[in-house]
């Protein structure tokens, strides 16, 4: 390998990682707002949502990998490697578990419970606040918009903790111990979502107080 070639080796790769994490997070913002709207107006017998949604799971896999693969070339990198690793995989995760979520509700064609779509809204607003907070992290130009955007997620978590309670007590009083099942296990996923969220959230968080 010729000298160029070394000093080029070990050049920060900020734009890549940056990049790949912006459009990461763009995507699972367009990925929750159809899942909020499919939600909204859903069919049981028109599975176009679901396949949407495998649709931008596969997507984002794909963006994931990439991100584990420029850490796996580079030397050099716009913060701590570890730091990367659990940012790329907490993404990941909250495009699996909307996914899944999305797939046990057809799976199950149980009647839509309420508190879905309470839960789809906070999953979109959480993920249009990473997405911002992704912005401002990017050469940490903006460290108190991510902050900012990062308490908004956590809120956002802890209002989802009281959806799931409220509607798990609704759910037992129906007597319907067939739906209690699968409407509970889909409103557990639901609830992950947002936990995954605010993993992310701290994450972010932690960088900022690391970097900037």
């Amino acid at each position: 390998m010729g000298i160029g070639n070394i000093f080029k080796a070990f050049q920060p790769k900020d734009k890549v990682f940056f990049v790949l994490f912006e459009k990461v997070a763009a995507t699972l913002t367009q990925m929750s707002k159809e899942f909020h709207e499919g939600l909204m107006d859903f069919d049981i017998n028109d599975d176009t949502m679901l396949k949407n949604m495998s649709d931008y799971e596969h997507k984002l896999d794909d963006l994931t990998h990439e991100i584990f693969v420029q850490l796996g070339e580079n030397f050099i990198t716009p913060f701590d490697r570890e730091d990367i690793s659990h940012l790329a995989s907490g993404l990941d995760d909250i495009a699996d578990y909307m996914y899944a979520s999305a797939k046990y509700i057809y799976l199950y064609k149980t009647p839509l419970d309420p508190a879905y779509t309470e839960f789809s809204l906070l999953i979109y607003k959480s993920c249009v606040e990473i997405q911002t907070a992704m912005n401002n992290l990017k050469d940490f130009k903006n460290p108190k918009g991510v902050k900012e955007s990062c308490i908004k997620i956590n809120s956002y978590e802890n209002i989802a903790d009281d959806v799931l309670s409220q509607a798990i007590v609704k759910l037992f009083e129906t007597n319907d111990a067939i739906n209690v099942i699968k409407i509970k296990s889909v409103l557990e996923y639901l609830e992950i979502v947002t936990d995954k969220a605010e993993d992310v959230a701290n994450t972010m968080d932690s960088i900022v107080i690391k970097y900037a």
